[in-house]
């Protein structure tokens, strides 16, 4: 991983559609080189997926949701579960676009998307609160979004 292997990620970052010709323009490097570059990128798993950038608003779901979630560990332990089991039954529930495992102030932190406050608070009350072991959840009001 060099330089120019830094360059190319940052220009898929910002549209991921980009040709390989118009990568190479704007690095000054040749057409081939981007390529081959970016299929080592792939095979080393640095570039993990391509993905879209959606218009949720446009989908419907104009709300988007932080919630910051803590577990009772010993709870989760006494019941044979995990973060990790738990974070993969939230991925799969709708409207959850996002989970991650942190640290600090919370274990866990979910990006959700909703169509009103109250889709919101169906989803918070049903998918997320009802599960066993979370003792508390935050959740944070994205007003606006940027990059």
């Amino acid at each position: 991983m060099d330089e120019i292997d830094l360059e190319i990620i940052e220009e898929l970052k910002k549209n991921a559609k980009a040709k390989i010709h118009q990568i190479s323009k704007r690095l000054g490097i040749p057409p081939s080189t981007v390529h081959h570059r970016i299929k080592k990128l792939e095979k080393e798993g640095i570039i993990k997926r391509w993905g879209v950038e959606v218009d949720y608003a446009k989908l419907g779901l104009p709300i988007k949701a932080l919630v910051l979630v803590n577990f009772d560990v010993t709870e989760l332990k006494r019941m044979g579960k995990s973060q990790e089991r738990i974070a993969q039954t939230l991925q799969k529930a709708p409207n959850i676009e996002r989970v991650d495992i942190i640290t600090g102030e919370a274990d866990m932190l979910l990006t959700i998307r909703a169509k009103s406050m109250q889709h919101l608070q169906e989803i918070l009350f049903k998918k997320v609160q009802s599960i066993e072991g979370i003792t508390r959840t935050k959740t944070i009001i994205s007003l606006s979004e940027w990059g």
